[in-house]
């Protein structure tokens, strides 16, 4: 049981349910609260488009009303773009987002053809030491240039030096993400993001209703890290965001 789940997805995107059916999944499981996390407007396939934002953000304050029980909070999993921290978060409605989600996915519209090895990269050339230093570098400005809530699924498809930008997240305030969907961080590595200072957030990254709330799979890895409880930060309280939740506490 967890107390929030604050990455979830919707036809917004990509998932396979409304936003209400996620509300709803979110109740029958016992949540106390639950983000609408969909894909950034730079995914080919799967991002929200920009249009359909002030409708969503309707469609949330309306299903507030009607479901008092539970706190919805609007939020977007942002795509990292470059290896210059540049990330798709809609600034024009960036006052909107309660929380804000960021991790590196495959299949992004590039901002400019030189991006291209970034992507490129991973692909092929995966464990040079030259990727792994601009993955880094991404991850790192990304980090400092945003306010970024939640790092998802870190190093799924992406190679990074996890020391240094565990720091970079302590630093910042950033949380890590249990993933729900995959296992993206094994034990050890759990265990030296603990000792930089970082914190946890345990999400179900869930694409259909069925899912949201469910973070079986990552929970082994914890349980085997050892991590303390207390910085799992969403298991007994609600996490703190950067924008300050203004908007869900406004309604």
């Amino acid at each position: 049981m967890i107390y929030g789940d604050y990455h979830t997805h919707t036809t917004y995107s990509h998932g396979k349910g409304s936003v209400e059916d996620n509300v709803k999944a979110a109740i029958a499981a016992g949540l106390r609260e639950i983000a609408i996390t969909d894909h950034g407007p730079r995914h080919l396939l799967a991002g929200v488009k920009k249009k359909r934002l002030p409708e969503f953000f309707a469609e949330v304050k309306r299903l507030r009303l009607e479901y008092p029980q539970i706190t919805i909070l609007t939020g977007i999993e942002c795509n990292f773009l470059s290896p210059r921290g540049e990330i798709d978060l809609p600034e024009e409605y960036a006052d909107e987002l309660d929380v804000v989600v960021c991790g590196y996915h495959k299949g992004i519209r590039l901002l400019r053809p030189g991006d291209m090895f970034f992507f490129l990269g991973n692909l092929v050339t995966k464990n040079s030491r030259r990727v792994l230093a601009r993955n880094t570098d991404a991850y790192i400005s990304a980090l400092e240039k945003n306010d970024i809530d939640i790092i998802s699924h870190p190093m799924h498809d992406c190679r990074i030096d996890l020391r240094a930008v565990g720091e970079a997240a302590a630093a910042k305030g950033t949380l890590i993400e249990l993933n729900g969907k995959r296992v993206s961080v094994t034990a050890d590595d759990l265990v030296l993001l603990a000792s930089l200072g970082c914190k946890f957030v345990a999400d179900s990254d869930a694409h259909v209703p069925d899912k949201v709330g469910d973070v079986s799979c990552e929970r082994e890895v914890w349980e085997k890290s050892g991590l303390p409880d207390e910085l799992i930060v969403n298991l007994t309280s609600a996490p703190h965001f950067k924008r300050g939740r203004a908007e869900a506490v406004r309604s």
